[in-house]
């Protein structure tokens, strides 16, 4: 009798779990940056050099080069090399680059801080006549920490690096966004 108990709550479970599966797949859940409100016919994408905002002198090169980078990898545009051959542009401008501490020692001296971007970003449809902006975001940011030694040996590397990771970072959360559309 407790065999066929436990049958029957085992094929219970399997019927719930697949009626799950089902109401799922209908629901329009999705892997994140799979899908895309952008109409299919926009093919070739244009990253113009972010303009920069602020005193980071390289900082415009690194997230253009990291959001550019992120675009191919993802493959959903072919990502070239002139404004005039591209169906979409993607411009931004670097509205700060912020750097903070957050944790310090028993001295008093940071050995943590937390590094954060902000710029404002838009893709605009260039083939009509007049652009159309079709996703824009005036305060698009990310951050990172990165910890230093207290002896500041390290810390321009490890400021280059969050400058990378942060650029990383960005160009991820940019690509994904505008592709969802949020």
């Amino acid at each position: 009798m407790r065999h066929g108990f436990r049958f029957r709550r085992a094929q219970t479970l399997a019927s719930w779990i697949s009626l799950a599966l089902i109401l799922a797949a209908g629901c329009g859940y999705h892997l994140v940056g799979t899908s895309s409100y952008l109409p299919a016919d926009l093919q070739k994408l244009y990253v113009t050099k972010f303009k920069n905002q602020t005193s980071w002198t390289d900082m415009d090169q690194r997230l253009t080069e990291a959001v550019t980078r992120e675009w191919v990898r993802r493959r959903r545009f072919t990502v070239v090399d002139s404004p005039k051959a591209a169906d979409l542009n993607l411009e931004g401008v670097i509205r700060a680059v912020n750097i903070s501490p957050v944790r310090f020692d028993q001295a008093g001296r940071a050995t943590e801080y937390q590094m954060t971007l902000v710029a404002s970003v838009q893709l605009v449809d260039r083939r009509g006549k007049k652009p159309q902006v079709l996703w824009q975001d005036k305060g698009f940011s990310r951050r990172t920490s990165y910890t230093v030694d207290v002896s500041a040996v390290d810390y321009f590397d490890r400021q280059l690096e969050a400058i990378d990771e942060v650029s990383e970072e960005f160009a991820r959360s940019l690509v994904s966004a505008v592709l969802e559309g949020f």
